[in-house]
């Protein structure tokens, strides 16, 4: 079984069902800054997230410049007059859905308007599942959108930052602990973020508590995908430490159940027996993973740097 793993596709939602037609893919897993922009979401978002849509748009780079100029209402109306938010308005207008199954978290940039509606099924993309938890074929996936930021996961905080920034939530953190179940045998558990556990290893403290064995991000924008664990690029002492002050900055209730092994085995599984995909954006690179004989096999492909002239 093949799945497609893309990130940061930002409203462009035709790459996908192109790369996992190239890619020969049989499902696909999306790590967030996925486009959730409806025909509404322009007046509910801030300026800076329209600026946003179009430095990832395809305009000319002298209408880009113009473009990028402007503020307010002045932005808001470009938008709708030249620039969709994202395809999805379209989509969910027409009824179109994915051709594969396609599990998706939500990223930092979305609209949690759009968000909440497709997790409440008020509204719904057909082959499109917005993860908790789900299973195909051999793999489990756990997911967990928003923007991970630790000081600001109060029990009482909202899905939608305010205008367009979308955060992680305690809530989402305790319902996906409370949904997973003791590993099946032959599966394989794969933690979906749209942030990385490079850059929040609070990420690092639930895949050990989810016993997952690969962990899949995007929202870095690098050029290259990358694949890692904590033994390639810390000593444990340093990994240990780095931990500790994630653990800090968790909420009580949170520390008690998300606390790592400090030795033994138990270190080993998340410090050298967990590893982590960061994705580039989609137009910059994308990766496969495929179950193999037992075995998970693993190709990315990135586009890379481009070269000085």
């Amino acid at each position: 079984m093949r799945l497609l793993l893309i990130s940061d596709t930002h409203g462009h939602l035709d790459i996908i069902e192109r790369l996992a037609k190239e890619s020969r893919a049989d499902a696909v897993l999306h790590a967030g800054d996925f486009g959730f922009y409806d025909g509404g979401s322009a007046d509910r978002i801030e300026s800076r997230e329209l600026f946003l849509r179009v430095v990832h748009s395809t305009l000319p780079d002298d209408v880009k410049q113009r473009a990028k100029k402007l503020k307010g209402d002045a932005m808001r109306v470009f938008i709708r007059e030249n620039l969709p938010l994202s395809d999805l308005g379209g989509w969910l207008d027409s009824g179109r859905g994915f051709s594969l199954p396609t599990f998706a978290v939500w990223g930092n940039h979305e609209d949690g308007a759009v968000v909440s509606a497709l997790l409440s099924g008020q509204r719904r993309v057909p082959n499109l599942t917005l993860l908790g938890t789900a299973t195909c074929g051999p793999f489990r996936f756990f997911g967990l959108g928003g923007n991970l930021l630790p000081e600001l996961l109060g029990e009482n905080a909202p899905l939608d930052g305010g205008r367009g920034k979308v955060l992680t939530t305690e809530r989402e953190v305790s319902a996906l602990l409370d949904s997973a179940p003791p590993r099946a045998p032959g599966e394989v558990r794969v933690l979906v973020t749209h942030v990385s556990p490079g850059k929040e290893p609070v990420v690092g403290l639930l895949a050990q508590a989810l016993d997952v064995d690969l962990t899949v991000s995007g929202h870095m924008g690098s050029p290259y995908g990358c694949v890692w664990d904590d033994f390639a690029v810390r000593g444990p002492t340093e990994a240990e430490n780095r931990l500790a002050t994630a653990m800090a900055a968790l909420p009580e209730a949170l520390r008690a159940r998300l606390s790592p092994p400090t030795s033994g085995e138990g270190r080993a599984r998340w410090y050298r027996g967990t590893f982590h995909v960061n994705l580039p954006d989609a137009p910059d690179g994308h990766a496969v993973v495929e179950l193999v004989d037992g075995r998970v096999r693993l190709e990315t492909v990135s586009a890379g740097l481009p070269v000085r002239p």
